[in-house]
């Protein structure tokens, strides 16, 4: 298990992009996604410091999300990620321990199923979201250009 990133929450995803970029020098992982982002929907993209390879995730929701909530001061801190070994031990772990996954609309079980990654998200002690995801056949391996 490792820490993967942390997440912010922005209302302006070109122009929080162009800030961690000039401002930092921060660099997306997949160079061709700012190309892709369509403002319309709800976009993820992932920024590394190419000099420490510490990532973060700038998350965009629209209007039409439900995760697009008014915004307060301090409350921009989207979601803290853990790719972890085991997805379903590790949410039972968690279980055991009072932390249940979330229930999420779009998911199809306790957890998200995708052809590269499996993926929930559980709240710490004082309501932080983390978000627990693993990647079936990969060796775990830390790697600054993945996820």
């Amino acid at each position: 298990m490792y820490l993967s990133y942390v997440g912010f929450r922005v209302r302006d995803l070109p122009r929080s992009l162009k800030f961690y970029t000039e401002a930092f020098g921060l660099v997306p992982v997949d160079p061709g996604e700012p190309a892709r982002i369509d403002p319309k929907l709800p976009w993820a993209i992932l920024l590394r410091d190419p000099k420490s390879g510490q990532r973060i995730e700038l998350n965009y929701y629209p209007p039409t999300s439900p995760y697009a909530v008014p915004y307060s001061p301090g409350e921009e801190l989207d979601h803290v990620a853990f790719r972890v070994d085991d997805l379903p031990e590790t949410l039972a772990r968690l279980a055991k321990l009072g932390h249940p996954a979330e229930n999420v609309a779009h998911y199809d079980g306790p957890f998200q199923t995708t052809p590269n990654y499996r993926m929930a998200y559980v709240r710490d002690p004082d309501g932080i979201q983390l978000e627990l995801f693993d990647v079936p056949g990969d060796d775990g391996t830390y790697s600054p250009d993945k996820y």
